[in-house]
């Protein structure tokens, strides 16, 4: 999928993403319901297996909660909704539980990943 992008695509992902952050910032002008179905897309552009890198898994995170936000139809309040569940999500992933134990340990999170196979 990814040799078949154009830049159309990156262009339209960036426009989405730039509108995200402003509604995250709360200097949007679209609706929740916009805004979660923006979200939804957000993995559509991953570059890395969420199984090997940190931010896509991240990103795939956000959209998959945003999809489940949209088909339980939950619209109200759901940026914080949304805010909430995909940060409850992070924390009980991989990729942070282990950057957090090697922080604590003194340790280089980034020596961890690069042992594994793995991007943050």
């Amino acid at each position: 999928m990814k040799d078949k992008r154009t830049l159309k695509d990156y262009m339209e992902a960036a426009e989405e993403a730039m509108e995200m952050a402003n509604t995250l910032a709360g200097m949007g002008t679209i609706s929740d319901r916009e805004s979660l179905e923006s979200m939804a897309r957000m993995d559509r552009m991953l570059d890395h297996d969420v199984e090997k890198c940190g931010t896509c898994y991240q990103r795939f995170i956000n959209a998959e909660v945003a999809r489940e936000l949209l088909a339980e139809g939950d619209i109200l309040d759901a940026i914080d909704k949304w805010a909430a569940e995909s940060e409850r999500r992070w924390h009980e992933g991989k990729y942070f539980k282990l950057w957090q134990a090697e922080q604590a340990e003194g340790r280089d999170p980034r020596k961890a990943f690069a042992e594994r196979d793995w991007e943050p």
